[in-house]
């Protein structure tokens, strides 16, 4: 045997020995075992832990010696007027808590309302050329504020018909606060307040007739 041949005989046993030998022999685990290392790290840094305490209130009640304890009476329940001003192709409609305003209302010496016999709507009527009279709408408004049903009362509700213009409406708002009073800020002297004669907190309805 040349020796050329001797040395091709050896490189295949040992080619043959290595591959028997990768065959046969145990994996390595040691790569795995860094990336679960690495992944088990990355969870537990990212793992928030919350724990819900719980308040117990401990404080114990206020004792008095005191005999007796004046007690206040309770607040008589607001009756609130709920006036509405509806307007219509016919006029204006005035409506409070319990009852219609019907045309030439009128209140007693007790500020009781009185009703005339033929109870006829509109309130306010449109006029003979047929426009709208803000100027009787103005002075209904203003015969309610000063009664003593409406004292303390600042608050309107006007709602209207879906063919009502908006220029009508804004007038019917006007009409309802009535004239505007500038006086003097009794808690500042040098500034001035703006009030109205009629009622100041008119709210336009989101609703329609």
């Amino acid at each position: 045997m040349t020796p050329q041949r001797l040395r091709t005989k050896m490189r295949k046993i040992r080619e043959m020995g290595e591959e028997m030998a990768e065959e046969g022999g145990e994996l390595n685990l040691i790569p795995y075992l860094d990336i679960v290392t690495n992944v088990l790290m990355f969870l537990l840094a990212t793992v928030t832990f919350a724990a819900a305490l719980g308040d117990i209130n401990v404080t114990s009640p206020t004792t008095s010696n005191a005999v007796s304890v004046t007690q206040t009476p309770p607040e008589q329940p607001k009756n609130d007027l709920n006036l509405t001003v509806s307007i219509s192709d016919k006029g204006f409609t005035i409506a409070a808590s319990g009852a219609v305003l019907y045309q030439n209302f009128s209140f007693d010496a007790a500020g009781n309302l009185v009703q005339p016999p033929p109870n006829v709507l509109p309130t306010v009527p449109k006029k003979a050329s047929g426009e709208f009279d803000y100027d009787s709408l103005a002075q209904k408004m203003l015969e309610i504020k000063r009664s003593k049903t409406a004292a303390g009362e600042t608050k309107v509700i006007v709602n209207a018909n879906p063919d009502i213009i908006y220029d009508t409406v804004v007038q019917v708002l006007d009409a309802c606060r009535g004239k505007a009073i500038v006086h003097t800020d009794p808690n500042d002297p040098k500034k001035t307040q703006e009030t109205y004669q009629g009622f100041s907190d008119v709210l336009l309805s989101a609703g329609v007739n």
